[in-house]
């Protein structure tokens, strides 16, 4: 006589399976996709430190760059920046669409806004990543910052939110040069306190604009 499992036993054992399955796989896929954007993110940053470093070998300390040109993003990008990019595809300042998402979304899901105008640079470059560049209008010594760099590291594909796919950059023209965003206050002074960094980067009330900083720093995207 043979023995082996009855059917009800077989119905069973598929339907516990189905059961971990439903409540595992998503948080897999959720750990993956998370793990991608932060290795996007330090790509973008080493992209950035190269042009940094390519940028001031052709033009000397950034302290002695000509930043100030009203709020035109153009003259600073056009001619510091952009020659050290693979450039795929240049809207520059324009409205032109197809360089960056619409409809971005802050880190808690509520509406933020896009860099589809006049007062952005927009590239896509040849691994895919979106980057938009805003100067701040403003001049040392009022203010080191003078202006941010914008990436989206999965290009137009979504969520487009801000501390998952899409991340912020400062550029002092201070020793500091470029920064992950949330690693110095608005002088490029002083340092920018964890627990400031941690409020700014949670799924429920969190901006997003932070998490540059905290990715970077912890080498994870645990939030």
């Amino acid at each position: 006589m043979q023995k082996g499992f009855t059917l009800a036993e077989i119905l069973l054992t598929l339907a516990i399976i189905g059961v971990i399955a439903a409540i595992t796989i998503p948080a897999v896929i959720t750990k993956v996709t998370k793990d991608q954007y932060v290795v996007g993110l330090k790509k973008a940053y080493n992209t950035l430190r190269a042009v940094e470093r390519e940028a001031i070998q052709e033009h000397g300390p950034m302290e002695n760059w000509t930043w100030w040109s009203g709020n035109d993003p153009t003259v600073a990008f056009e001619r510091y920046f952009l020659p050290h990019f693979d450039v795929l595809k240049n809207c520059g300042a324009t409205e032109e669409k197809g360089c960056f998402a619409e409809g971005i979304t802050r880190l808690y899901g509520s509406f933020y806004g896009d860099y589809n105008d006049t007062s952005y640079y927009r590239i896509v470059t040849s691994d895919g990543m979106a980057w938009a560049y805003e100067t701040t209008g403003q001049m040392p010594p009022w203010n080191n910052a003078v202006g941010w760099f914008y990436v989206d590291v999965n290009g137009l594909k979504g969520p487009n939110r801000l501390g998952r796919d899409i991340f912020f950059f400062t550029v002092y023209s201070s020793n500091l040069g470029i920064k992950p965003y949330g690693s110095y206050d608005w002088h490029g002074i002083t340092p920018l306190s964890t627990e400031f960094i941690d409020s700014e980067c949670n799924t429920t009330t969190g901006f997003g604009s932070y998490c540059t900083a905290k990715v970077l720093a912890e080498g994870a995207m645990n939030y």
